[in-house]
C-alpha cells in the first residue's frame, strides 16, 4: 500500500494572532465546507490542533521570515522507499468536535481532549 506524502507548512503565528512567530507543523485535515485545514501543532503543549480558514494560512505563509526574509511556505514528506509501518496503535481518531476553531475563547482545550479520548480508549488508561 502506497503511503501519502505529509503536508507541512512554516508559517507566522503572529498572522494568525497567536504568541511567537515562526513555526512548522503539518497538515492533518481539509474540510471542504468550511474552507479550513486541521493545524496538527507540533508544540501541543502550547496549542492543541486546531482550524484554520486557507485564506488565513495562506496570508501566513507569505509573511516575511526575521533571517531569510524571504516568505515562509510549505513542504511534502515522503515516507522512505522501502517503508513498512511496524508498529500497531489503539488510538481511535477523535471526533472533529473536540478540535477547537481558531478564535474560540477555549483555544486550548486540553483537559477535554484527554477526557474524552480516555473514554473513548479504556485500554490507553493501563500500561500494556
Amino acid at each position: 500500500k502506497k503511503q501519502s506524502p505529509l503536508l507541512v507548512v512554516s508559517f507566522s503565528r503572529h498572522a494568525l494572532g497567536q504568541t511567537g512567530d515562526g513555526h512548522f507543523s503539518p497538515v492533518g485535515a481539509y474540510h471542504e465546507a468550511s474552507d479550513q485545514v486541521l493545524i496538527l501543532d507540533v508544540a501541543r503543549f502550547k496549542y492543541a490542533p486546531y482550524w484554520v480558514g486557507v485564506e488565513d494560512l495562506y496570508r501566513a505563509l507569505q509573511e516575511e521570515d526575521s533571517v531569510t526574509h524571504k516568505p515562509r511556505g510549505w513542504f511534502l514528506l515522503y515516507p522512505p522507499k522501502n517503508h513498512a509501518c511496524q508498529h500497531q496503535t489503539q488510538e481511535d481518531r477523535r471526533p472533529v468536535e473536540v478540535v477547537p476553531h481558531v478564535g474560540d475563547k477555549d483555544i486550548c482545550p486540553v483537559s477535554s481532549i484527554k477526557i474524552d479520548f480516555c473514554k473513548a480508549n479504556p485500554k490507553s488508561l493501563h500500561h500494556q
